[in-house]
């Protein structure tokens, strides 16, 4: 069955459509017929209006059930509309759905019955006059089949393909979902949920942690982290989990902000701070040296070793570490955690501590040691560097903030 309307572009226009009655008596053989597009098809430019809730396994309102196809090409999207307060649309399935775009009209949170070759993907949304639709492809390419065509669409929405290598990541993004991705258009601000099932790969995307998972937009050069939390209850009913479930962005969002939104995973950003007391070191003055280890990213706890390491200098000597030091006197007498660190001298090129605990989310853990100008140097200077190499603290994801340094100045007498 197909449904040609054009109505004018005012919500008043698209409010009048009518579905013809002849549609309701399609048979067997027509349902067959276009089952390879949907049992319903809303060609380009058209749209269909729903104004009441919809059950995508019995059909009516003129549809039959199964899935309802709109034009997903840009300059000619279709759209299937929902208007009215606090609808529902049941009964969607990866048999059930709507392949193309879905648009509300009218208040409260609705679950947008989306879907794309044989996989239902709902999203979530209550602002009036939101859009969108969703795409089982690899955002990377962002090529879907065009059921009208029986080819392919070129990389959708505009603005595609969306790459998720390392330097299309924001900060604290570990990993971009490989399988899926939605399109969501409006200009109201509104909070919004994105489902997944066990096909979207979740469990290896956050390495078996649910709370690292998290939305992710795309700003037009990187996936960028949208703060949102799972859902302890999905939108689409029972607990959410590795293999289904559902997750909201903590702050509204106005939808057009991003041009694809996808789910991803969050990984520590650690970065290191040094600070040397004195700075100006005079004969075989002792060094007092803190480290902080830093998770920068505020997005999750690390949850692996981290090490840090301190450049050697041939002028400094008498390394000295105690365990037990709580804190670090001359840097402000401020608190020390030695006690989760281990260290070693032995390295010919770095002094070495690694982690044995976690650091929390947007927290620091610090660290304290000692050095001695050697007494035949001659007056100088140079900067006591630290770093932290790359894939630390169960996969760090921003190298660019893994280096610091404190300059020392050193005189002889």
């Amino acid at each position: 069955m197909n449904i040609t309307n054009t109505l004018p572009g005012s919500k008043k226009g698209w409010m009048k459509i009518m579905v013809a009655a002849a549609m309701l008596a399609a048979g067997t053989a027509a349902q067959a017929q276009e089952g390879g597009q949907g049992n319903t098809t809303i060609f380009g430019g058209a749209q269909m209006t729903f104004f009441g809730n919809h059950n995508f396994l019995t059909g009516g309102s003129g549809t039959q059930p199964g899935v309802i196809l709109t034009e997903r090409a840009t300059a000619n999207i279709s759209y299937l509309n929902f208007s009215g307060a606090g609808l529902t649309a049941t009964g969607v399935t990866d048999a059930s759905y709507v392949d193309g775009y879905v648009r509300k009209y009218g208040t409260g949170q609705f679950i947008f019955p989306t879907g794309d070759n044989g996989f239902a993907g709902q999203f979530a949304a209550s602002a009036d006059g939101t859009s969108g639709a969703y795409y089982h492809a690899n955002p990377a390419t962002a090529v879907t089949s065009n059921l009208f065509t029986g080819t392919n669409y070129p990389a959708l929405p505009t603005g595609g393909p969306f790459p998720t290598g390392l330097l299309n990541r924001g900060g604290g993004v570990k990993t971009v979902s490989s399988v899926e991705y939605w399109d969501i258009d409006g200009a109201t601000a509104t909070p919004i949920t994105l489902t997944w099932d066990a096909g979207s790969n979740v469990s290896t995307m956050t390495s078996g942690i649910l709370t690292a998972l998290t939305i992710v937009g795309w700003n037009g050069t990187q996936w960028v982290r949208i703060p949102s939390t799972v859902d302890a209850t999905s939108v689409l009913g029972g607990a959410s989990s590795l293999t289904g479930g559902s997750i909201t962005t903590s702050i509204s969002v106005v939808p057009n902000t991003y041009t694809a939104y996808t789910l991803g995973s969050l990984g520590p950003d650690v970065s290191p701070r040094i600070s040397v007391v004195p700075g100006i070191v005079h004969g075989t003055q002792q060094l007092e040296v803190m480290l902080s280890v830093v998770e920068v990213g505020n997005a999750i706890a690390t949850n692996g070793q981290i090490t840090i390491r301190v450049a050697k200098n041939p002028v400094l000597s008498n390394f000295t570490w105690t365990p037990s030091q709580a804190t670090a006197p001359a840097n402000g007498d401020a608190t020390v955690q030695n006690s989760i660190f281990t260290a070693s001298d032995t390295d010919p090129a770095y002094y070495i501590f690694t982690t044995t605990a976690s650091i929390p989310r947007g927290t620091q853990r610090r660290l304290v040691f000692y050095v001695t100008l050697n007494p035949n140097s001659t007056d100088g200077s140079f900067p006591m560097t630290t770093s932290i190499p790359a894939g630390q603290g169960g996969g760090e994801v921003n190298v660019l903030n893994n280096q610091d340094a404190d300059l020392i100045e050193f005189f002889t007498n």
